[in-house]
């Protein structure tokens, strides 16, 4: 027989059964608190070495770009391997690095910029990173280690140096481990959370707190021996601290960096939350036994209720509850609610935050692309571009200088006109390899006290021909005959042609324009004025900007690079002066100022006579171009100046020419046809007439790179068309001087 129990007792049993599901759902959400403070501490930690990564892996980057760009320096020649050894130390000490160190295409080292030029060994320290860039020719970093000085660990950066696509030589940064040591001291970690960057052999390279094992603690280990690029995991410093741990790979180096939280300091503030929570269920249930002891039937309604809460937070959905009539519940009711919102919240962050970073990465990589393939471009065009213009220049400027030698007198002031017109071409060719220079005023200048009204009235000259119907004024002041600047001739002519270009080109055929020089303050002042549409303002704020174009027609008829100012006020300020544009408003006219900083006359010495000219034959020259006006001309001048000369207009013509014909000298061109002048110059050498020849080569490629493939193929002297006449007879006679063909024509 069943026994009766008294009522209290039923409707307490009741109310317990009723509230043993608020429980349940307080135990639920008490361990998914839990369980998300652990995966947030371990999210964390893989964000703090995410980020440490990244910034490692910038910093080691950068590294490589610094390397690579002195690689770039004339310096570093197997000549000026001096030179190249204190702009190293110099580099390194503004860079904080231990030294730099050169190592030929083989990975023997020549040079160490923290010893002496002749002190280094032939061996690395770090030999298998040596090899690494060797086979693959790509930057490395290598491993840390203890130098051979005992100046404590370190690590290098490596980069390969191609010329011509051949490894020339190795250049390696060695960086102290303090330099990323000082970098995880910047991070705010609690004091018993640690960071730290191990090499590809998990060799510390540094750690934010220090320690006597140069090893990771083998819970770390384990984590790290996974192999993945990024996880995380719970693991046990070397101090014995239990951490929430997350690590993160450097793609470039293979490097590691593990970042530990400890366990304790994550939980800190979730044993607060617990003990809150515990307690409020504990008075919660006190107080839901007592309502139900008199309301049963009131309790059990709010606790299905959030039970099927509890339930739509698990599976991620909304949490839709009513107001409940018991206090407590209502409490529970509103963390839950609150719970689904925090988490709907972070859970959009999430998304945005990596769309953000999506995007930021596919835009940085495409305009990198972008960047490599338009530098690219330009180089290349830039290169054929003046062989192409050069080539057309080299007979025209011997053939100038013929006529000058021949002294065809009635000819002569137009002979001088082309003589100019040809010299600033070759500057002009030469500018279109130089652009960037000139734009970051680096350009190499020749400076000399210039009597400014001379290049005034060349400019004017020059521009005669081009002039059509539109009237032209040279106005020089009495004060202005006598002007003085330093500067170089040649570029203050570009200056004065470029603004007299711009004026015809934006001016009608029957405009004015006027050119005036005079006397302002302590300056020269150059003025180009126009009648033409003139400028609106906001064009006169960007007309000195590269490639900055007034608004044209769609027909674009005016044309242009946008160029031609931008080189005017990057040239004048190099010589110390200003260039100012100025209008009145459209269809008013333009003038352009160009002001230079005058300087004392100098004393002129008589002009020396000129040289007796050679009658007698002093030695035997090959001429080899396909280009027949050029060496047409380059051999009327070597004869004229007292060579026997042979001329080739392809290379099968020289090789049968060496059968009868043994020369001092050989002018060679690089860009011929069937055979370049590299291949051409070893089949010379192999020709028992050719052994004993002193090789030039004559070509319009004139780049760094061309200067030391034509070193490396056996040419003596490396000359770039249109070569003035003087440097070539010079060039030919030290040549016909030499015992050997070995070493460089200086």
């Amino acid at each position: 027989m069943i026994r009766a129990g008294p009522l209290r007792l039923r409707l307490f049993l009741l109310a317990a059964c009723g509230l043993l599901p608020l429980a349940l759902v307080a135990g639920v959400v008490l361990a998914y608190l839990t369980g998300e403070r652990e995966r947030d501490a371990r999210q964390a930690a893989v964000a703090v070495s995410r980020a440490m990564a990244s910034a490692l892996d910038a910093e080691l980057r950068a590294t490589a770009s610094v390397l690579q760009s002195i690689s770039l320096s004339d310096e570093l020649r197997p000549a000026r391997l001096a030179d190249f050894h204190a702009l190293a130390r110099r580099v390194a000490e503004g860079q904080g690095w231990r030294a730099i160190v050169l190592a030929d295409g083989t990975g023997q080292v020549l040079q160490n910029s923290g010893l002496a030029p002749d002190a280094s060994s032939a061996q690395p320290v770090d030999p298998e990173s040596m090899a690494r860039v060797v086979a693959t020719r790509e930057p490395v970093v290598g491993r840390v280690a203890e130098g051979r000085y005992q100046h404590g660990p370190a690590f290098a950066v490596r980069v390969p140096v191609l010329r011509q696509g051949q490894l020339t030589y190795v250049l390696s940064a060695i960086i102290p481990v303090e330099k990323v040591l000082a970098l995880l001291r910047r991070q705010r970690l609690p004091a018993t959370s640690v960071v730290s960057v191990y090499d590809q052999d998990y060799n510390r390279v540094a750690r934010s707190r220090e320690h006597a094992s140069p090893r990771p603690s083998p819970s770390l280990q384990a984590l790290l021996d996974t192999g993945a690029s990024e996880g995380s995991g719970t693991s046990t410093t070397l101090e014995g601290v239990a951490s929430q741990t997350g690590f993160s790979r450097l793609p470039w180096a293979n490097w590691v960096v593990a970042t530990g939280i400890s366990v304790a300091d994550a939980n800190r503030g979730l044993y607060g939350v617990l003990g809150a929570v515990g307690g409020g269920l504990l008075v919660s249930l006190a107080l839901a036994a007592f309502v139900a002891w008199h309301f049963a039937r009131s309790v059990t309604e709010p606790i299905d209720a959030l039970k099927g809460a509890a339930d739509a937070l698990g599976r991620g959905e909304p949490v839709e509850l009513p107001t409940l009539r018991i206090a407590e519940l209502q409490e529970v009711a509103t963390a839950l609610r609150q719970a689904s919102e925090a988490r709907d919240h972070a859970a959009q962050e999430r998304q945005r935050s990596e769309e953000e970073r999506e995007s930021l990465l596919a835009r940085a990589t495409e305009a990198l692309h972008l960047a490599e393939d338009a530098g690219r471009s330009k180089d290349e065009f830039l290169a054929m571009l003046g062989h192409e213009l050069r080539n057309p220049l080299a007979p025209m400027a011997t053939a100038l200088h013929l006529m000058a030698r021949k002294g065809d007198e009635r000819t002569r002031a137009e002979r001088e006109v082309m003589e100019r017109q040809v010299g600033h071409m070759k500057r002009l060719v030469d500018d279109l390899l130089d652009v960037s220079r000139i734009t970051s005023k680096r350009l190499e200048m020749r400076f000399e006290p210039l009597r400014l009204t001379e290049v005034v009235r060349q400019a004017a000259a020059g521009v005669q021909p081009v002039l059509g119907r539109r009237r032209f004024t040279l106005d020089i002041s009495p004060a202005g005959e006598e002007l003085w600047v330093s500067g170089d001739e040649v570029r203050l002519g570009q200056v004065l042609n470029n603004l007299l270009a711009n004026a015809i080109k934006f001016t009608g055929p029957q405009a004015r324009i006027a050119l005036r020089l005079r006397r302002h303050g302590n300056d020269a002042e150059v003025r180009v004025e126009d009648d033409g549409p003139g400028l609106a303002p906001e064009v006169l704020a960007h007309l000195f900007e590269p490639f900055y174009q007034a608004p044209q027609g769609s027909d674009r008829s005016r044309g242009g690079l946008g160029l031609g100012l931008a080189i005017v006020r990057s040239l004048v300020e190099m010589h110390g002066g200003t260039a100012l544009a100025d209008s009145a408003g459209e269809g008013q006219g333009s003038s352009f100022t160009v002001r230079l900083p005058l300087v004392a006359a100098p004393f002129l010495e008589a002009a020396a006579q000129p040289a007796a000219e050679a009658q007698d034959r002093i030695g035997r020259v090959l001429v080899v171009d396909d280009n027949q006006d050029a060496a047409d001309t380059a051999a009327a001048l070597l004869d004229l100046a007292g060579y026997e000369v042979k001329v080739a207009y392809d290379p099968a013509a020289a090789l049968r020419l060496l059968d009868e014909f043994t020369p001092g000298v050989a002018l060679v061109d690089i860009g011929l046809p069937g055979m370049s002048g590299y291949e051409l110059a070893g089949r010379l050498r192999d020709h028992p007439n050719g052994r004993e020849a002193v090789l030039v080569a004559l070509t319009g490629y004139g780049t760094q790179a061309d200067i030391v493939r034509a070193e490396q193929a056996g040419f003596a002297r490396h000359l770039v068309k249109p070569a003035a006449p003087d440097v070539l007879l010079a060039v030919v006679e030290k040549g016909m001087q030499r015992p050997a063909p070995q070493g460089k024509i200086p």
